[in-house]
């Protein structure tokens, strides 16, 4: 035993340290290779129908996406929020926007509430539909399945004791009012801006109708609030509505999985909030407000992103993994001491051995500089005074590669030879200088 321990040296030591620190490097890359945060080939974005809001909003923010993010982005078409869910949950897209309540978002994480999406219950002009209630037998479209409006929609109309098999013609898109006289009307939830919805209101062919027990209903359901339209918020000829009508309101979400990449998330955060998007869609919920219309979890990165003062809390995380290893940290810790007193007193005795190789080296430079100084002061020739020169300069730079302990440099011999070079360099080049002004 006594003599594997005299064969320890720092050399070995070194090995030992530099194979597990390779070792320990190959293994953290390969767990940061495999674990990184990365953005994906492509950004696809599930949103709506083509000419509403939502697939609208979609392609505003498609370009601030791709030049945040050097990505393609798709945007994608579809029936409305549940599908969108769906083609998260299946990773068919990377992002999606679904209407509060309208699906269960337990296995979603909330990247940034968008803007409110109000409910509009709009009847064709004589149909003889005064109120909510009478909808009942009646072709109403309440948007195709999937849709987070049908959804609205339904859970609205049960309040009243109305269901979907009490209506006709329910899966129709609102905008078919304008080509299908058979629909007397529709129920819709979506945001002011909706292009398709301000085309056919602009019609003035249609009404929108109150509802009495809008906050009634809002009490039940969490996803809703009672709200007010404003008079003449659409109509050409005529104000649309008329006068101040109570309704109800949810929210459109950006979505995306919890595990979605924070890079990608961060992306749409600045592309939603800093970016000009407010022009286009003047509802936009600003950033200050945003964490005021999420009743459910926001992604990590949205949650760091909206409460800047938080972001300490990782610190608490940190505390409590050290606190559960504490005992495994302290004798990892006392083990890589007793490696250190180890290491350090052998590295000790190797340092006075490579000292002493030093100053040996060192008096061997030395030497030679008094070997060139004893020719110098015999030799008359120029070129022979230039190679000693040269020869001076030789040894020096040799010296100062070669002399690297820090103990010999701050030594008084080392700067003895020093000082013996530059004394020798300025000898030699003043009798150059003095032969050459006698020639």
């Amino acid at each position: 035993m006594s003599k594997i321990i005299t064969q320890i040296t720092t050399t070995n030591i070194r090995r030992w340290v530099y194979l597990a620190t390779v070792i320990l490097f190959a293994g953290s890359l390969a767990a940061w290779f495999l674990g990184r945060d990365r953005l994906p080939r492509t950004i696809r974005i599930a949103t709506g129908e083509k000419g509403g809001l939502y697939y609208k909003l979609g392609e505003d923010i498609s370009p601030l996406l791709n030049q945040k993010t050097g990505r393609k982005v798709i945007v994608q078409s579809t029936p409305g929020s549940q599908a969108n869910y769906q083609s998260l949950l299946s990773s068919d897209v990377e992002l999606a926007i679904i209407q509060a309540g309208s699906v269960a978002v337990e296995n979603l994480a909330v990247v940034t509430p968008l803007f409110p999406d109000y409910m509009f219950f709009i009847v064709r002009q004589g149909s003889g539909i005064t109120s909510l209630v009478e909808m009942a037998g009646h072709h109403i479209a309440l948007g195709p399945n999937g849709s987070g409006m049908r959804q609205s929609a339904l859970q609205v109309l049960a309040h009243f004791g109305i269901r979907a098999a009490d209506l006709k013609s329910t899966q129709s898109y609102f905008l078919d009012l304008l080509q299908n006289p058979q629909l007397d009307g529709a129920i819709v939830t979506t945001g002011i801006e909706n292009p398709d919805l301000r085309v056919l209101l602009a019609s003035n062919d249609f009404a929108v109708l109150p509802i009495p027990s809008a906050a009634a209903i809002a009490l039940s359901q969490p996803f809703l609030l009672d709200v007010e339209l404003p008079a003449g918020l659409y109509g050409n000829r005529h104000p649309l509505p008329p006068e101040p009508t109570p309704t109800l309101a949810t929210t459109a979400y950006l979505v995306a999985r919890p595990d979605a990449s924070r890079k990608l998330v961060r992306a749409a955060l600045e592309a939603v909030h800093e970016e000009s998007l407010r022009l286009k869609v003047p509802t936009l919920i600003s950033r200050t407000e945003a964490s005021q219309w999420v009743s459910t979890r926001l992604h990590r990165t949205a949650h760091d992103y909206f409460h800047p003062a938080d972001n300490i809390s990782w610190i608490k995380d940190v505390m409590e993994s050290i606190n559960a290893t504490k005992e495994l940290l302290v004798a990892l810790g006392t083990g890589f001491y007793l490696l250190w007193l180890r290491w350090r007193g052998l590295k000790a005795r190797e340092a006075d051995a490579f000292l002493r190789k030093q100053k040996d080296r060192l008096d061997w430079f030395l030497q030679q500089t008094l070997t060139i100084e004893e020719s110098q002061m015999h030799s008359r020739h120029l070129q022979e005074l230039q190679d000693f020169l040269d020869e001076v300069t030789t040894i020096k730079l040799q010296a100062l590669r070669e002399l690297t302990e820090e103990g010999l440099r701050g030594d008084q011999s080392f700067s003895i030879f020093l000082d013996q070079c530059a004394g020798l360099r300025n000898k030699i080049q003043l009798k150059i200088l003095s032969y050459q002004n006698a020639e």
